[in-house]
């Protein structure tokens, strides 16, 4: 049951940000993703969502066990890293197009997730 809420919730975030007439938020969502501080993917998830490429971003509330990925463009790429750094030795896990959504996902070799970029085709120059 709590799973059916998520993603409900989820659905409903999603719709809002993708159809709201306030400027703070995207209009047109390319990728979206929930982590979670446990590796069953349980608990409150923290949704990570955006348009377009950007750079490191590792200001995640707390380092992350697992994550489900909701949506993600043709073009985009999510690299998911060890370290608050985004250093390209420490990838834990990489998602894109081909990646189910909604499957609870771990890093390898028992690492966790601290900072992630995505890579949009578009915004590349």
């Amino acid at each position: 049951m709590p799973s059916l809420i998520r993603r409900l919730a989820t659905a409903a975030f999603l719709f809002t940000i993708t159809t709201t007439a306030f400027p703070l938020f995207p209009r047109d969502v390319q990728w979206s993703f929930d982590l979670y501080p446990t590796t069953s993917c349980n608990g409150t998830g923290e949704l990570h969502a955006g348009s377009g490429s950007t750079g490191c971003r590792a200001d995640l509330n707390t380092v992350a066990s697992a994550y489900t990925l909701n949506t993600i463009a043709d073009g985009c790429r999510i690299e998911f890293f060890d370290n608050t750094m985004c250093d390209g030795n420490d990838i834990s896990d990489v998602a894109g197009p081909m990646t189910s959504t909604q499957t609870c996902r771990v890093p390898n070799l028992k690492r966790q997730y601290a900072s992630y970029q995505v890579s949009c085709e578009k915004d590349e120059v």
